[in-house]
């Protein structure tokens, strides 16, 4: 009898150990379940990266970039999302392969001001031009305006001690690629910075005309040409004969 009896409670005990143990196992079954969907369901979002290494002032072609997947809380803000948003655009810095691209990465090729030096022509320069003429001081020209320059000098006369005044439109069709203003502390965000420069874009040799233009102290104005007119126009230097003749002016001889 006490040998049935022990053999019950042996039995007893293996039962509960099997019990045990698989509630264990459900217990810990159910905990990796659950924790699983937590590991795969990181949120991700869409992001441009360089699909190979670009240099400073490239334009962004189609096999440059590509779209790739990033978890989304290890992505900027400014992380560019779209591949058009990047396509056709000019680099600020150079890239490495596989980097993320930013808005700060790149800029459009139609974009003046700031950012002049990287998308202006690379066959042409940019000079600094003094802000002097009535155009400029009173703030009437913009980056990406075209404009004429025009020049008055005095020209020595022909057997003569004394000048003639000339007046012609030295360099056409300018672009402006940037204002510089005024750092003066007094300005506010109210009042806008006085210009003191225009940055032109020009061709180099025109740059050395310039240059010797302002040297021969000469009396500048600047002319704001018609959005998208850039053909050249005809025009004659203006001296004393050319507007007598013009107007048929006539001194009166005396008798």
């Amino acid at each position: 009898m006490k040998k049935r009896s022990g053999c019950i409670w042996i039995a007893s005990g293996v039962v509960l150990a099997v019990l045990a143990g698989l509630l264990a196992f459900w217990a810990i079954l159910r905990a990796t379940s659950q924790a699983v969907p937590g590991v795969t369901q990181v949120p991700t979002v869409d992001v441009v990266f360089a699909a190979r290494a670009l240099s400073v002032r490239e334009l962004v072609t189609a096999d440059a970039i590509e779209l790739r997947e990033a978890p989304a809380d290890i992505v900027p803000e400014t992380a560019l999302r779209r591949l058009e948003d990047a396509l056709g655009q000019i680099t600020l810095v150079p890239l490495a392969s596989g980097e993320m691209i930013l808005s700060s990465h790149v800029v459009s090729p139609t974009i003046k001001g700031e950012y002049f030096a990287y998308t202006m022509d690379a066959n042409k320069v940019a000079m600094a031009f003094p802000a002097r003429d009535l155009m400029s001081r009173n703030d009437l020209l913009q980056p990406g305006d075209h404009v004429d320059v025009l020049f008055s000098i005095e020209v020595e006369q022909q057997d003569s001690s004394t000048g003639a005044l000339v007046t012609f439109n030295a360099l056409q069709n300018l672009e402006i690629a940037a204002i510089i203003r005024s750092t003066s502390t007094q300005a506010t965000a109210a009042t806008t910075k006085e210009p003191v420069a225009i940055v032109l874009t020009l061709d180099p040799q025109d740059a050395l005309v310039l240059k010797h233009l302002q040297d021969m102290a000469g009396t500048v104005d600047i002319v704001l040409r018609a959005p998208g007119v850039k053909e050249r126009f005809e025009t004659q230097p203006v001296h004393l004969d050319y507007i007598f003749d013009r107007y048929t002016i006539r001194i009166p001889v005396e008798p």
